[in-house]
């Protein structure tokens, strides 16, 4: 919970009704995002904003964190923005990953299996279940193919520092002076390299591409060691985890489908559909 403090600082605390456990995990998380924080903050690079965190009261369980100036850049707001700001948005982020990837970079490859970030648990059995009733048999045997195709693929990366949890909502960007922050470190930690940046929020601006080219630049300013991935591994890699996000939407819009009303089934079946589509474009 947010609370305004005055001044530059914001107060976050634990959500009401919450236990002495609950809290103590919150503010746990909450020293996990100021150690995330102030190593980032120490490499000093202005290409991007960052949270200071003002002061953590482990008796309170209280933190006073910085208020960021911004709103959530979204892939409206994205658009909007004339080409030399999109070109600095861009960079902004290819830096960030450069950077937050130095902290903490394991140099031994590891084999990622795409099955181990998609759940599609409701997905696989609205497939096995409902689907047939309102979709073709061959949407069904479509959509069967995919997530197997998606759930079999694997490459070799590494382990690095990541953010955890960029989504549009941790992102701002400040129009008057156009600076760009990321905020929210409190999933921070170790994951695979690509992480970061093939998770939906790069895919939904549609500057995959052009931030890893920009990131492979920082990458080797920064000697850190090159990934596995060759450019055309890379294409197939990038198509198979915007699949794998439209397939995680998916099976948000039918995690509760046996339990809602008509109309609400009407909704997600419209979405299921603009999203088979969205699939059909990715095969092409």
């Amino acid at each position: 919970m947010v609370k305004i403090a005055g001044g530059k600082y914001v107060s976050k605390e634990p959500l009401p009704g919450r236990g002495v456990a609950q809290k103590r995990e919150w503010l746990a998380r909450q020293q996990n995002a100021a150690n995330m924080v102030n190593k980032l903050a120490d490499i000093g690079n202005d290409a991007y904003g960052l949270p200071h965190i003002g002061s953590i009261d482990s008796n309170r369980f209280r933190v006073l964190e910085e208020r960021v100036g911004g709103v959530p850049l979204s892939p409206l707001l994205f658009r909007t923005l004339d080409e030399p700001a999109r070109e600095r948005v861009i960079d902004s982020l290819a830096q960030f990953y450069a950077d937050i990837h130095s902290i903490d970079i394991i140099p031994n490859p590891i084999e990622y299996k795409m099955e181990y970030g998609l759940g599609g648990e409701y997905l696989e059995n609205f497939i096995g279940a409902d689907m047939n009733k309102y979709f073709p048999r061959a949407d069904v045997k479509f959509i069967e193919k995919i997530y197997q195709n998606i759930m079999n693929f694997s490459y070799e990366t590494r382990i690095v520092s990541v953010h955890g949890d960029l989504f549009e909502g941790n992102v701002l960007y400040d129009v008057k002076t156009q600076k760009f922050s990321v905020i929210d470190f409190t999933d921070a930690g170790t994951g695979f390299l690509h992480y970061d940046m093939l998770r939906s929020y790069a895919n939904d601006l549609g500057v995959v591409n052009a931030v890893r080219a920009r990131y492979l630049k920082y990458r080797d300013a920064r000697n850190l060691p090159a990934d596995f991935v060759d450019d055309n591994r890379w294409k197939k890699i990038a198509q198979y985890h915007k699949a794998a996000n439209l397939l995680e939407q998916m099976d948000d819009a039918v995690a509760d489908f046996e339990y809602i009303g008509r109309d609400d089934k009407k909704k997600s079946v419209a979405r299921l559909k603009k999203q088979i589509e969205d699939l059909h474009k990715f095969e092409r």
